[in-house]
């Protein structure tokens, strides 16, 4: 994406601007004293970088806190979550994990919050910045899950099949449902350029590496993603994990996952 993001900072904080940006540098921000008058925008302040909409309250906003709020009640609760079971953690095993698609970093979190190296990919601009925002407020708060996380903003299409060991996690983004009306984060996130991954192509890569396994999570009734068929399932009360395991993991899973230079 190319065009420029309004960025609102009504404390002005100028001195502070360029700490914030350097947080995410791929945004092309241009930033502003008031709110714009129609459409998305961001607006940052004390609290962190968060995603408006002028046609919703203007208290309502997408944020992602890992130090306050719902995600970090989650990480403070998490233990046994079907997740977790999914990726492989067991008693004295944390493989790493390649999240090929973080969106807001809920589940990411929570895994290098029980130990795993993460590296995360997401490709979208806007979700990849406020995500950033909220790695960097959550190492500032001393979260020690919070240095076991690497952000990358690119298309994990472009780097996975290079991936040689740990676990790929594939969560691509759910339809809206129509019996619903979908809350506003989800509501936002499906405005946004870029957030609409080709999941089909992203599979293909994922089971051309040489990770351990793959997982892929899915609503309960929708089709497996490429159509193939998972060896196993872990299922919940609204969504399932497919399995695609390659091998056993072992100690050597654990490694912290590195794409050396990045390069496409």
């Amino acid at each position: 994406m190319t065009d420029r993001w309004t960025v609102v900072d009504r404390q002005q904080q100028v001195v502070s601007r360029e700490l914030a940006q350097s947080e995410w540098p791929w945004l092309q921000v241009e930033w502003r004293d008031a709110p714009t008058t129609r459409g998305l925008f961001l607006e940052w302040d004390n609290a962190g970088l968060c995603l408006k909409s002028t046609e919703a309250d203007s208290r309502s906003c997408l944020r992602i806190d890992f130090c306050d709020g719902p995600q970090a009640r989650r990480l403070n609760a998490v233990t046994g979550e079907i997740l977790t079971r999914a990726i492989g953690c067991q008693k004295g095993l944390r493989p790493s994990v390649c999240d090929a698609t973080a969106g807001l970093g809920g589940d990411s979190s929570v895994l290098a919050n029980v130990g795993c190296w993460v590296f995360a990919f997401e490709r979208s601009d806007v979700v990849s910045s406020l995500l950033a925002d909220a790695l960097f407020r959550a190492r500032m708060a001393d979260l020690a899950w919070s240095g076991r996380m690497q952000l990358k903003h690119a298309n994990a299409a472009d780097y996975v099949s290079r991936l040689n060991h740990g676990v790929l996690y594939l969560d691509p983004m759910f339809p809206i449902e129509r019996r619903a009306q979908p809350g506003l984060a989800m509501q936002l996130l499906h405005q946004l350029p870029e957030t609409s991954e080709a999941a089909d192509t992203l599979f293909a890569a994922a089971m051309d590496s040489n990770a351990a396994r793959v997982v892929v999570k899915r609503p309960l009734k929708a089709p497996p993603l490429g159509g193939r068929e998972p060896q196993s399932q872990i299922r919940g009360k609204a969504v399932r994990f497919d399995l695609y395991p390659r091998r056993k993991l072992t100690d050597a899973d654990q490694e912290p996952i590195g794409f050396i230079g990045l390069t496409p």
